[in-house]
């Protein structure tokens, strides 16, 4: 077998890595008997490994069928996905939006007063800044805009962080489901 046939056998076998070690092994070695007898065969090496396809692909084909047969699913398990699922499911679908629009529209709203205020400081006299009834001087835009940028810009950037922890909480609240029940 050439390097080319090796290397493909090494990615197969550590895409396989979450698999039992004789799992693993079993499969790396139909696959090389395959690869052997092709060439035994006649048939050239790379056409070989180009009918098998991606060896990542075909490492996901085996883990499926690993665990289609070796899987049992409890009461337990399933209620829980029904429950992950029904609470932070559908918590996420107001939730996630809600955040990242805050966040990038506050950004984005934060960065054109500060761009605005900064025009108004050297004279543009169209851009008007009013806070409440107050109307804040030429000479002050670009303190006033750093300051109100800075908090919409503050509220962009909790929002943002808000929006990444949620994001981190539900993928590791998936994962701890699927680690209770799926073990290798």
């Amino acid at each position: 077998m050439s390097p080319l046939g090796k290397a493909y056998l090494d990615k197969l076998n550590a895409c396989l890595h979450k698999l039992p070690e004789e799992e693993r092994l079993d499969a790396v070695r139909e696959i090389e008997s395959h690869i052997t007898e092709g060439i035994l065969g006649g048939q050239p090496e790379a056409a070989i490994l180009a009918r098998l396809g991606d060896p990542r692909k075909l490492a996901k084909a085996y883990r499926s069928e690993y665990l289609s047969q070796n899987i049992s699913f409890s009461y337990k398990y399933v209620f829980g996905l029904i429950g992950f699922y029904c609470t932070t499911g559908l918590l996420s679908v107001m939730v996630v939006p809600v955040l990242a629009t805050i966040a990038y529209g506050f950004g984005f709203c934060a960065a054109l007063i500060m761009l605005a205020s900064f025009i108004r400081t050297f004279g543009v006299t169209w851009i008007t800044m009013d806070i409440g009834s107050y109307v804040v001087p030429t000479q002050l835009s670009l303190l006033y805009g750093v300051v109100i940028g800075g908090i919409v810009g503050g509220i962009a950037f909790v929002c943002w962080k808000a929006l990444k922890r949620y994001l981190a909480y539900v993928t590791g609240r998936y994962r701890r489901i699927i680690d209770t029940e799926i073990r290798f």
